[in-house]
């Protein structure tokens, strides 16, 4: 009976710190013209950068054509390394059923969200660019795991739209390897892109290729692969059979491993996560009240197409990405 009790009330708590998170990343973007946004922090025992000077390093290290990746961590993926790394045993069936649901990890599997987590800490070695949040141990993994010299910002500068001179105006002429569920109306939204945004160099002229990430998130079943394990190195060799430059990754619980990979094979990498879909203009019920996304917003943009909507598509946070 206690430990069924106790089962509620770590549930409950992690739905009031997710709310709480998000509701903290709202006045954040109130108060993005405040003088405490515009001063540096300090973090996992470093210095941050300016929302400015962070899109000026990304775009320089795009022009270098070096490899690099840049990414943040999600919510439910570092609640998991957290988890399962402290052994907070109580914990196991909660934090396993935010990262199949929310994130499209599969299957249920104690003994695979023990491996999940160690390709999340061998990714870490990867990262050049670190855009965080301030939360759950995020910090503890950013000082153990990550280079010494890694350039950190706030999760907000790494969205393009925040900067005068957005990061993107460095995807000029590049081949630019889109890895997203929303692949057809990405491709579609990108042939009107002169009139998403009043910024025109928000989204230049480049070589857009898609790769249609697995969908698994919202329970959702994909009977081509037993684990998503098996999914991630699908994604990972059909990239590699595209001619790109960047690539730009959008994809739950798969980007941040996949866009390690990737740099480790020699290729340039950004692990936006959900963000990445506003880039090409399309709406999601996450954005429609946010203070300044929604702003940007017109009649150009459109939803996700209804064939790109997981059956279960309302139970990930109301339907916050369609």
């Amino acid at each position: 009976m206690l430990n069924k009790i106790l089962a509620v009330i770590i549930y409950y708590s992690n739905l009031i710190l997710t709310s709480f998170q998000r509701k903290m990343m709202i006045r954040y973007d109130r108060h993005m013209a405040s003088d405490y946004f515009k001063k540096r922090r300090y973090y996992a025992g470093k210095i941050t950068h300016l929302v400015d000077e962070s899109n000026q390093y990304i775009a320089e290290k795009i022009i270098s054509g070096l490899p690099f990746m840049a990414g943040r961590f999600g919510s439910t993926e570092v609640y998991n390394m957290e988890v399962f790394d402290l052994q907070f045993t109580i914990k196991y069936s909660n934090a396993l059923d935010t990262l199949v649901k929310y994130s499209g990890f599969f299957p249920y599997s104690i003994e695979y969200a023990m491996e999940f987590k160690e390709i999340m800490k061998e990714s870490c070695s990867q990262v050049d660019v670190m855009a965080f949040w301030n939360m759950f141990r995020e910090a503890y993994y950013i000082k153990r795991y990550m280079k010494s010299d890694i350039y950190l910002t706030q999760l907000r500068f790494l969205e393009p739209w925040y900067s005068e001179i957005p990061w993107t105006v460095a995807l000029k002429n590049k081949k630019v390897l889109v890895i997203h569920p929303f692949c057809e109306t990405i491709r579609s939204q990108y042939n009107r892109r002169e009139k998403l945004f009043k910024n025109k160099d928000m989204l230049p002229s480049f070589d857009l290729k898609t790769l249609k990430a697995i969908q698994t998130l919202a329970r959702e079943k994909d009977e081509r692969f037993e684990t998503w394990f098996d999914a991630l190195e699908y994604m990972y060799n059909e990239a590699l059979k595209i001619d790109f430059d960047i690539a730009l990754i959008g994809c739950g619980a798969y980007g941040f491993p996949l866009a390690a990979k990737l740099k480790k094979a020699g290729k340039q990498a950004i692990h936006m996560g959900g963000m990445l879909q506003i880039l090409f203009g399309i709406k999601g019920r996450r954005w429609d009240d946010d203070p300044i996304v929604s702003k940007l917003y017109n009649e150009y943009w459109v939803r996700p197409g209804e064939n790109e909507k997981p059956v279960r598509a309302e139970s990930i946070e109301n339907g916050c990405y369609w």
